[in-house]
């Protein structure tokens, strides 16, 4: 069993400033799957997404910072932690 990366205290507390200032909860949906490769941020009708597979991906993103080696996604309803090793397409 490999060992999960997990993200830095000063991404949680970044992510946790962020969530209460515009009252959005922390997902870590796509955490995982970013570090292992397996999620991207890719163009869908002209704005970028959070994107798995046709059944798993985020709305439109609004904002992304990073973080250490991590990016906070906000997207209308919710702010995404990813690794930010995520692939970005075109």
């Amino acid at each position: 069993m490999s060992k999960i990366s997990m993200p830095s205290t000063d991404t949680l507390s970044q992510a946790a400033k962020l969530s209460i200032k515009i009252s959005k909860p922390i997902c870590f949906y796509f955490y995982i799957d970013s570090c292992k490769n397996s999620a991207s941020i890719v163009n869908a009708d002209g704005e970028k997404i959070i994107y798995k597979n046709k059944e798993e991906h985020t709305s439109p993103i609004k904002n992304t910072y990073k973080v250490g080696n991590e990016y906070l996604v906000v997207t209308e309803n919710t702010i995404y932690i990813i690794s930010c090793s995520t692939r970005v397409g075109q």
